[in-house]
């Protein structure tokens, strides 16, 4: 098949690798049936990640696959693929409930990319809404998308029996598995719509791509930019515009209706940010909210809460890095002599020598290991923009930089995020893809062997035996060509688009041929 053959970079191991063990399970695993049954069978889910969106956005970019379509890719090559449509910015229970919601309440007939849109009902249960912010409207969220949907039994329910394979990026993976938890039984009592026992068998696997199962510092990046906006004026700004008009009619939905952040009636813009600032201050501060979540503090309480026997699911990672290693360099002559000329003579100065007196001393200085470094340098030139900057009244900061920084590939509008991850924790925690540190990709923390390298899943593969390979995180390993849009397809290169659907094709196959 054309997936196996395609040339993949060597900077890419970990679809490289996911080549190899698909090929694997073509010659040494028989299909538990027909292949193409098995499609028919068991469909794929594809769950967005924070910020992700359901429509197509602007009515052209699409989530997965940006100017192309991955769905319909897969559903082109006979999957039944259902896109559920999460609110891009609310905590993983929500998220978890959403998909719950959709998945249960399948149109069968089909619901295919075009059709007008449609809110169903929804419980999140108990959340911490501020009781005077009124109107709240009745929790809604979309009806899922189906590719393929004719190819879907009329019969089939979402069950331990109609399983599903969850491909998810980023949070959709901490969502998923929150959604698990959720699944075996122990569900809060304000949740009742979720089984009273254990039916985590309804997802055959969970495939996470970039998902920062133990955190992400990205979410101290943000901080570090809204640090001189004590009032969070520009969150307050975002969540009123993106909630004014009819949810219908919205470029890009939040979902966050349930908590009073919609128009009531026809108020003004003014009326409505008004009414609503200081909810949505709160809402951002708190711990119920997809922000919160994929911190690292939020990754440890998933961690921490939702731990449970292994379920009879596969788990697969894959994990990227988009950043390189902080030049290890001083300042050269030519970045002296500069300074040297924004002084009053300064090029008399350059003239007579001393800019290569003073870089001759640094290069001594240099090898004698006492000179700053070019991060070091950097480090405190930030430091005093910062410090100007916020005595000129600026809310944001620039982040100081970091042990790595990004690929001159990274999409630029990342770009901030990766310098500034590089420089939280340092250490295993600078690499990252933009979004997410490549530390945290592989799997949730757990005993030894709770993360294993996925090219020894066929060796350990028993039919007689699953738990042999289910409930363990089976990772690919590392790309270094793919940031967290990369991984979407989003406005990135012809090259690593195809590779990047070639990916999402392979695991596609890969969970199709499992028992």
């Amino acid at each position: 098949m054309a997936t196996t053959r395609r040339v993949i970079r060597e900077e890419n191991p970990g679809i490289r690798s996911l080549q190899k063990v698909v090929l694997d399970l073509r010659d040494n695993l028989e299909p538990g049936g027909d292949l193409e049954d098995l499609k028919n069978r068991n469909p794929i889910v594809l769950v967005p990640g924070f910020s992700g969106w359901g429509r197509p956005l602007l009515g052209a970019v699409n989530y997965f696959g940006g100017f192309s379509d991955f769905a319909s890719a897969l559903a082109d090559d006979g999957y039944i693929v259902i896109q559920v449509r999460l609110s891009p910015l609310s905590s993983n229970r929500e998220r978890a409930c959403e998909i719950f919601q959709q998945l249960t309440n399948i149109n069968i007939n089909g619901t295919p990319p075009g059709t007008p849109p449609t809110l169903i009902d929804v419980n999140y249960g108990n959340l911490p809404l501020d009781p005077l912010i009124q109107p709240k409207l009745a929790p809604k969220t979309w009806q899922a998308v189906i590719y393929g949907a004719d190819k879907l039994a009329p019969t089939w329910r979402w069950s331990t029996t109609d399983r599903v394979t969850f491909i998810c990026h980023s949070q959709g993976g901490t969502t998923v598995r929150y959604l698990l938890y959720l699944l075996s039984g122990a569900a809060p009592p304000d949740l009742p719509q979720f089984p009273s026992n254990d039916e985590r068998a309804r997802a055959k696997a969970v495939i996470t791509l970039g998902t920062p199962h133990k955190g992400t510092t990205v979410t101290n990046v943000v901080q570090s930019f809204l640090q001189g906006d004590p009032d969070r004026n520009a969150v307050v700004d975002f969540v009123t515009s993106c909630s004014y008009a009819a949810r219908q009619d919205r470029v890009y939905d939040l979902g966050l209706d349930h908590w009073g952040f919609a128009r009531s009636g026809q108020e003004t813009y003014q009326i409505m940010r008004q009414r609503i600032g200081r909810a949505v201050v709160a809402w951002f501060e708190g711990q119920t909210n997809g922000l919160y979540d994929n911190s690292i503090a939020g990754a440890t309480v998933l961690n921490t809460t939702t731990t449970l026997a292994a379920p009879p699911t596969y788990f697969f990672t894959m994990a990227f890095c988009a950043t390189n290693p902080f030049p290890n360099r001083i300042l050269t002559r030519q970045d002296i002599e500069e300074f040297i000329r924004l002084l009053p003579g300064g090029d008399i100065f350059n003239f007579l020598g001393f800019g290569f007196t003073a870089t001759t001393l640094l290069e001594l200085a240099n090898w004698a290991g006492i000179a700053p470094t070019l991060q070091r340098t950097f480090s405190w030139m930030t430091d005093v923009a910062n410090r100007h900057l916020g005595a000129m009244g600026y809310f944001s900061q620039i982040p100081r930089p970091g042990e790595q920084v990004p690929r001159p590939d990274m999409l630029p509008v990342i770009a901030p995020f990766a310098y500034g991850m590089g420089g939280v924790r340092g250490g295993e925690w600078a690499a990252n893809d933009g979004i997410v540190n490549t530390v945290s990709m592989d799997g949730p923390p757990g005993p030894p062997g709770n993360v294993r390298g996925a090219e020894e899943f066929v060796s350990h593969f028993n039919p007689a035996n699953l738990g042999a390979v289910q409930g363990w995180f089976w990772c690919f390993g590392e790309n270094g060509t793919v940031d967290h849009a990369d991984q979407l397809g989003v406005f990135t290169d012809a090259t690593t688009n195809q590779e990047v659907e070639v990916m999402y094709k392979l695991l596609a196959e890969l969970a199709t041929r499992l028992l």
